[in-house]
């Protein structure tokens, strides 16, 4: 009996050491789970938004530059550019601009100090505004249309001044639209306003294909084309103030 009182307390001890293995495994479990959120936050939450801005480093080697086209900034500094690759040069360093790949250049600012392009600039991708600012060299996003899965893309920008920027911005699905909307956006502060509303008015297709700064005033020239069941096209030129104002 003594023996029987004796096997029956080793197998209660043994019972209570199942039951302690269990909840300390458990909580180890709980404990990795928390480390791989940590290590992997892309697996169990949503990925933080990219910054607006971002510092850009040089590469440390020296690339096999072989592109297309070179722009020459000045002081040594060159811009490089080709269907896939944007790579700013300041003396023997380099630095590599692009986010996605195929961009297109919209221009250097008046003062030289920025650059502007559209990437990615493919058929039915969301191309976004950038600004490269040359003294920090820091990269601006100026738009937030691949992140945000918009439907919409810029098409085009140009330069005003050395902090404004006016561009048009568009439905990014289909082969007939090559514009939309025309927008300004100030470089430093990101504010963006919509300055004439050309689509979805009125039941129509209608989009602004083109604009220009007129010279000598204050003013933009743009041309609204109008797409015709019948696939004719209808165009008419418009003007408006710097703030879109009407100016006919």
């Amino acid at each position: 009996m003594g023996f029987l009182r004796q096997e029956d307390r080793v197998l209660a001890m043994c019972r209570r050491g199942f039951r302690w293995f269990t909840v300390i495994g458990a909580m180890a479990l709980l404990t990795l789970g928390g480390g791989c959120a940590q290590i992997r936050p892309g697996f169990l939450r949503a990925k933080e938004p990219q910054p607006a801005v971002r510092e850009v480093h040089a590469l440390p080697i020296p690339p096999d530059v072989d592109y297309a086209q070179a722009l020459d900034l000045g002081s040594g500094r060159r811009l490089f550019y080709s269907q896939r690759d944007l790579l700013y040069a300041q003396g023997d360093q380099f630095y590599p601009i692009v986010v996605q790949g195929f961009p297109r250049l919209a221009g250097v600012a008046p003062d030289g100090q920025a650059v502007a392009f559209l990437e990615p600039f493919e058929f039915e991708m969301a191309a976004d505004l950038y600004v490269f600012d040359l003294p920090t060299r820091s990269l601006r996003r100026l738009t937030e249309h691949r992140d945000s899965g918009s439907t919409l893309s810029v098409k085009t920008a140009q330069w005003q001044d050395a902090r404004t920027l006016y561009y048009l911005e568009g439905y990014r699905y289909g082969t007939v639209s090559h514009g939309g909307d025309l927008w300004k956006v100030d470089v430093r502060s990101g504010e963006r306003r919509r300055l004439v509303q050309a689509m979805g008015i009125g039941g129509r297709f209608e989009e602004i294909v083109e604009f220009e700064f007129v010279p000598g005033a204050k003013l933009i020239r743009y041309v609204i084309v109008r797409h015709e069941e019948d696939g004719s096209e209808t165009r008419r030129s418009h003007y408006c103030t710097l703030d879109g104002k009407p100016a006919e």
